[in-house]
């Protein structure tokens, strides 16, 4: 089971020892801004823009996460997130999270996002390069 956080929640977790994996792809992450220590992993990416699952297994393990520990997914808007960590589980990881609200938050009328909800209209910590 995958929990669901709001990012004031994930943020408190993190501080306390949660990893939190951003599942972007690379561009969102560079021109969009990041979560500071956030360990980027993308979910799908360019050129392709397809899911490989097994890569992204592959690519996870490279950093030596426990399976049990805590670990909290972010993308733009929470879609991403919840699909990367039905994988974790199906691939053994027991304590999975994402933040329901993502990075950007849920479109507002105007088909924008930042507006409504989110890691950063709500004001955590983030960075961009």
């Amino acid at each position: 089971m995958i929990k669901n956080y709001l990012p004031k929640k994930a943020v408190k977790l993190i501080l306390e020892g949660a990893i939190l994996i951003d599942v972007r792809c690379e561009a969102e992450n560079k021109f969009v801004g990041r979560v500071p220590n956030s360990i980027l992993i993308p979910w799908l990416d360019e050129p392709e823009w397809e899911v490989d699952e097994e890569n992204f297994i592959k690519t996870f393990s490279r950093f030596d996460i426990d399976k049990d520990a805590e670990i909290i997914l972010i993308c733009r808007s929470g879609y991403r997130s919840n699909d990367a960590g039905k994988c974790l589980v199906k691939n053994g990881f027991t304590n999975i999270a994402h933040v329901v609200s993502g990075f950007e938050g849920d479109l507002d009328e105007e088909d924008q996002r930042g507006n409504v909800n989110g890691w950063r209209h709500e004001g955590m910590p983030w960075i961009q390069c």
